[in-house]
């Protein structure tokens, strides 16, 4: 890259506009520093500089006339400035030369380029401690068991942004949610009063089954709307308390050591009651569903929720997808175990983030293999990440996913269905990966390497 420089300025990418050329040489005139008159051009650089000139020779004509003055002012101070106005003047020979020469290997689109990317430390080595050379080390590119082959060296950057690299949809909040004021209204924009009134119904389906088993039926009476949200509510004041792990009746207690908005709003078997009997779906027609979907019992609730976290906000640019385990005991068919977890047991939930909000975007239920019907699905990562990425496909968004989600296949997949790019750690026994890259042990520590690719 040429390089124009100064003891007190760096002028390197002023050599691209002619007038910056002109003010460099009279920014050395007022600075006094006749060393600053003197246009430095590296060897490796020629090219560009020749490039820059045959456009239009008048361009060095002019920096040869203003050098001129400059080492003209400077005349007493006995400046070598003959030495480079030779030098500028061959170089004016050569781009002549080169002029008349057409150049069949240059690209149509050369003047997009802006950067040329120099061999890593890693790659300029060619031997390691024990004087073995790697498979690839003569050769311009990586070759992977695959067949798969990877460019040592970057593709031109083009000035201007990839397509892929385009946000479509602007992120913030969006629809009803930009008028919610207050927490509950926020509140309500994912729990709707249609959800809870559904709750609400098919809770009283199931008390209105049960209640022949109490002695006394205001022991199983129906509920209600508000009384729904007041369970709600106290179930929010426990997790703020950090309750979960107190016997219920501790938080009821009445001896200065309980909190007294819980039995201010109902008696504690009033709740235990209510939360035996709550129900998502209609117990009389359970079975049936379960037989097509094993989420059957709040596969209406949950798809709701999703639905109203995307209606709600636009995530940003940036979007993660990974795995989490909601800790749960209770008696489930698909309850996961993973010791690596800090709840080792629960219900393992795939969601996609936004990486900078933290806000959830989309969620999915791993229950297993589905028996035959709508919902069977494969449950292989790359099924997963193209489920989950459903919302923002084709909006130019970056992914982020760990190395079980990450896959050569998946990656081109998003780049040319979606129009998304990801980004992930890898495992080694992927066959797209090239030999230097997984044999470690000859490189040398604290070293990196790079591949390219052209889509």
């Amino acid at each position: 890259m040429a390089t124009l420089s100064t003891p007190r300025f760096s002028l390197a990418s002023y050599i691209y506009k002619p007038k910056h050329v002109a003010w460099l040489v009279v920014i050395c005139l007022c600075d006094g520093l006749w060393k600053s008159a003197f246009v430095v051009v590296r060897p490796s650089a020629t090219k560009l500089y020749s490039n820059f000139f045959r456009s239009d020779p008048a361009r060095l004509n002019i920096v040869v006339n203003l050098y001129n003055a400059a080492s003209t002012f400077y005349l007493g101070m006995n400046c070598p400035y003959e030495k480079e106005r030779q030098r500028l003047l061959r170089l004016f020979e050569e781009v002549n030369l080169e002029d008349e020469q057409p150049d069949d290997e240059e690209d149509e689109d050369t003047e997009d380029c802006v950067e040329t990317r120099e061999d890593s430390d890693t790659e300029q080595e060619g031997e390691n401690e024990d004087g073995e050379e790697f498979e690839s080390q003569g050769a311009p590119y990586f070759t992977a068991k695959g067949d798969t082959q990877w460019n040592k060296h970057p593709f031109s950057q083009r000035v201007r942004t990839a397509k892929v690299n385009k946000v479509s949809d602007r992120p913030g909040v969006k629809g009803e949610a930009k008028n919610a004021k207050t927490p509950l209204d926020c509140w309500n924009l994912f729990f709707s009063e249609q959800m809870l009134a559904s709750i609400v119904e098919n809770t009283n389906i199931y008390i209105e089954a049960i209640s022949p088993n109490y002695q006394r039926s205001r022991d199983a009476r129906p509920t209600n709307l508000p009384e729904i949200k007041a369970l709600f509510g106290l179930l929010y004041l426990a997790g703020i308390h950090k309750s979960s792990r107190l016997n219920t009746e501790e938080l009821w207690s009445r001896d200065g050591t309980g909190i007294d908005l819980f039995w201010l709003t109902m008696s504690l078997q009033r709740f235990r009651f209510l939360m035996r009997v709550i129900r998502t779906d209609n117990k009389n027609t359970r079975e049936e569903r379960c037989k097509k979907d094993k989420l059957a019992p709040i596969r209406d609730i949950f798809d709701s929720f999703v639905q109203n976290c995307q209606k709600s906000y636009t995530i940003c640019e940036y979007a993660t997808v990974d795995e989490k385990l909601e800790a749960f005991r209770g008696r489930c068919s698909f309850r996961q175990y993973i010791p690596s977890k800090p709840n080792k047991y629960g219900i393992k939930i795939f969601a996609l983030v936004d990486s900078k909000m933290y806000y959830t975007c989309n969620l999915e239920v791993y229950v297993g293999q589905q028996p035959e019907g709508e919902f069977r699905q494969s449950n292989d990562p790359k099924s997963v990440v193209l489920r989950l990425i459903m919302p923002i496909t084709k909006t130019g968004r970056n992914i982020t996913v760990d190395n079980w989600f990450t896959s050569y296949e998946l990656i081109n997949e998003l780049l040319e269905k979606h129009n998304l790019t990801l980004v992930g750690t890898m495992r080694k026994n992927k066959r797209q990966l090239p030999v230097e890259f997984v044999n470690t042990k000859q490189r040398p520590v604290n070293s990196s390497m790079f591949a390219f690719e052209k889509k």
